[in-house]
């Protein structure tokens, strides 16, 4: 199986670092630096990751800061979404990493869609 990751360009080193593109989706709405087009488009994005998408138990959890979350590449539906994040990230001028691997680390939590695995790599 191939897992997929999607973070957003910065000039920190670790990938384990960077923001992630719903973080930086989020964040640009917040600054006021998004289209309305695009603001009415994440609203719905949002609302379809809430309702739908299985939530990893971070909160209740000890997982190590190293810990991120990679799909499975079965998960298309959900791939798909996060592209659509990326179409407005990009339109905003935000550059967007994606990662793959057939091997994401130690896998600390899994479910039909995604994992999260810690590695020092990623």
């Amino acid at each position: 199986m191939k897992y997929i990751r999607f973070i957003v360009n910065t000039d920190h080193e670790s990938a384990t670092r960077c923001t992630g593109v719903v973080a930086s989706l989020r964040i640009l709405g917040e600054e006021g630096k998004l289209e309305d087009y695009h603001k009415q488009y994440a609203a719905t994005i949002f609302e379809k990751l809430n309702n739908d998408m299985p939530c990893p138990p971070f909160d209740e959890s000890n997982w190590s800061s190293d810990c991120v979350c990679w799909f499975k590449d079965t998960a298309q539906e959900w791939i798909s979404v996060f592209r659509d994040i990326i179409a407005i990230l990009q339109d905003s001028d935000i550059q967007v990493r994606t990662l793959t691997t057939n091997r994401p680390g130690m896998i600390v939590y899994e479910d039909d869609i995604q994992v999260v695995s810690k590695s020092q790599e990623y």
